[in-house]
């Protein structure tokens, strides 16, 4: 079925990234004491009061452009800007891996030295790189997944170096509290989700596709639905107008899942390495966001509504965490 290929095609997506960014860490961590030390409760509050700061000038900044700029334009450098800076993360972490020098990326990342004689080149590559997949996202509109799923790589990679185990966990708790404040209530990370597939930001990986089936394959309410909707579906899609002329009815479905649904649980899969630098309970991690996932998956298909996904990716950690420790209890 449709649903479930998507469910599959979003599932595979999501362990790439998972994946991905634990094999870049496991690379890059032995360099990550030249780094600055990870915040700890000492400085936690120092932090938060930054962080807080710093995200409340960046919404006056976005306030002020929204005046000053046409809303399009605003997107049109949003999606430069996301892209190009998280590619340059992405590429310069690799090409420093690969040129043997993994201390590079965290010197530039965190603002430590030495940088090495390598650097003028890396950084050179690592430029141009993200300038090419700004360009090629812009050209080939389909590498949506691919520049969300470096975005996500990205971002969960440094903020799952920077940050221990614990407060990994619990940012991550905030965040499924503020999944569901935005889904539920306020609304607006519905809003916001609409503008980025309408515009094709680089927010989300999302499976979209049509398929044609027989008119019994539909339920009693969907068949007196689409009975209502035919006329106007055919005088507005002329692709599809052969499919309908043969008997069969087009059966579009899009499932999408956001970069910080992405990120999240790959933070917590990172800050989980750094605690045994082995994979062990950042598998655990991945397994369990994997087990929250297929749940969202579930409830989305028999609710089909818009719903919050950190909450239900953290249950499954949450659960994954309390087997595992519980069996190495015994």
């Amino acid at each position: 079925m449709i649903e479930n290929r998507q469910l599959l095609y979003i599932i595979t997506m999501f362990l790439i990234v998972q994946f991905t960014g634990l094999l870049l860490a496991s690379q890059i961590f032995p360099s990550f004491s030249f780094a600055p030390q990870q915040i700890t409760s000492q400085n936690l509050v120092e932090y938060s009061i930054v962080v807080v700061l710093e995200l409340t000038a960046i919404l006056a900044i976005i306030m002020v452009l929204l005046k000053l700029i046409k809303l399009e334009v605003l997107f049109l450098l949003f999606e430069i800007g996301i892209v190009g800076y998280t590619s340059f993360i992405f590429f310069l972490i690799v090409s420093s891996i690969a040129s043997g020098n993994a201390s590079l990326s965290v010197a530039v990342l965190f603002s430590t030295a030495p940088f090495g004689k390598s650097a003028p080149m890396i950084l050179a590559i690592s430029l141009l790189c993200a300038a090419g997949m700004v360009i090629a996202k812009f050209k080939w509109p389909k590498m949506l997944n691919m520049t969300s799923m470096i975005a996500s790589i990205s971002i969960g990679l440094v903020l799952g170096l920077l940050v221990p185990f614990w407060l990994a966990f619990c940012f991550m708790i905030g965040l499924a509290v503020y999944d569901l404040i935005a889904v539920f209530v306020t609304k607006h990370m519905i809003v916001l989700a609409n503008a980025a597939m309408s515009r094709n930001l680089s927010l989300m990986i999302m499976a979209s596709e049509v398929e044609a089936v027989p008119s019994s394959y539909l339920g009693k309410k969907d068949r007196i639905e689409y009975s209502k909707a035919k006329k106007e579906i055919y005088s507005k899609n002329p692709l599809i107008r052969p499919v309908m002329d043969s008997g069969m009815v087009p059966l579009s479905a899009r499932t999408a899942l956001g970069t910080g649904d992405l990120m999240a649980p790959l933070m917590v899969a990172v800050s989980a390495y750094t605690v045994y630098l082995n994979f062990t309970l950042s598998i655990v991690v991945a397994i369990g966001a994997v087990l929250g996932l297929g749940l969202t998956m579930y409830t989305l298909k028999k609710y089909k509504r818009p719903l919050p996904a950190i909450p239900f990716l953290l249950s499954g950690i949450t659960v994954a965490l309390g087997a595992f420790f519980l069996i190495s209890a015994l």
